[in-house]
């Protein structure tokens, strides 16, 4: 596989999806503005994990079963100036990894938003996952393997069913994490967290500034857990968790969880702290 893909080679196809969309939308949709949308079949070529970074949009990255990466590209701008040509999809490989970096080199007139790219990825089996970078929009993962970064400036983020450990952070979104193999910083300054923790990678911090957290740790887990509010209830129910050295002071709780190891931190500034214990 070449070192690079040219925006020719990569979204060669947005020809005949482009010219249906350049009058404002495709299909029956309402749409203010401009759209383009095409599909793309890429072989991995050996490549052993992918990345898709300096995204403005949705990404959705599910497993298949299939032999090739197929991507579902959608272009949208709010005004029809904006040309949507100007934003494209380039790729290099590095090693085993092959990234996918979404570029605007375009120009952006007065009350006007660069345009942005929804990304849908259809992985084959065995190919993992490195990281998914997007400035504004979801980050919605299932199925996949990997030890997993996932962040969003402006977005909520929701992982599913993954064969590794996952790190996630959103400025402005919700964070819903389930079925991983293991946990590591959860980070929401605006937003909730809901997180199924199985293990955790070493010291480890779920966090919001202001949201609600609710964790259910696996009965197996071995942490020394803090946790806090500083504007909200706390509330454990330790059924099913072995809990040791007990304290708890007003809006913060200290315990040793199963024998002890790496610190588990787990607050909030403002909203409830809730922990369970989880089903497995």
């Amino acid at each position: 596989m070449a070192a690079n893909h040219t925006r020719r080679q990569l979204l060669g196809g947005l020809s005949a999806a482009g010219a249906a969309a350049l009058a404002g939308c495709t299909g029956s949709t309402p749409f203010v503005g401009r759209r383009l949308a095409d599909e793309e079949t890429i072989a991995p070529d050996d490549a052993e994990s992918i990345a898709i970074t300096g995204s403005v949009g949705d990404l959705t990255v599910t497993g298949a079963d299939r032999e090739t990466i197929r991507l579902d590209l959608e272009k949208q701008a709010s005004s029809v100036r904006t040309d949507l040509e100007a934003l494209h999809l380039e790729s290099a490989r590095e090693e085993e990894l092959l990234e996918f970096r979404a570029e605007y080199d375009g120009e952006t007139g007065w009350f006007e938003s660069e345009p942005a790219m929804d990304i849908d990825v259809a992985l084959p089996d065995g190919l993992s996952v490195d990281r998914l970078l997007t400035g504004t929009g979801r980050v919605t993962v299932a199925d996949v393997g990997g030890d997993l970064e996932a962040r969003s400036s402006t977005g909520s983020v929701e992982i599913r069913n993954v064969d590794g450990t996952v790190v996630a952070e959103t400025s402005t979104g919700s964070i819903d994490v389930a079925n991983v193999d293991a946990i590591g910083n959860l980070t929401a300054s605006t937003g909730s967290i809901e997180a199924a923790v199985p293990a955790i990678d070493g010291d480890t911090a779920i966090t919001a500034s202001t949201g609600s957290v609710e964790v259910a740790l696996s009965p197996t887990i071995d942490a020394d857990l803090e946790a806090r509010t500083s504007t909200g209830s706390l509330e454990i129910d330790d059924d099913g968790l072995e809990l040791g050295e007990y304290r708890r002071e007003n809006d913060r709780v200290s315990a040793v969880v199963g024998e002890g190891g790496p610190r588990l931190r787990i607050e909030t500034s403002t909203g409830s702290v809730e922990i369970s214990t989880l089903e497995e």
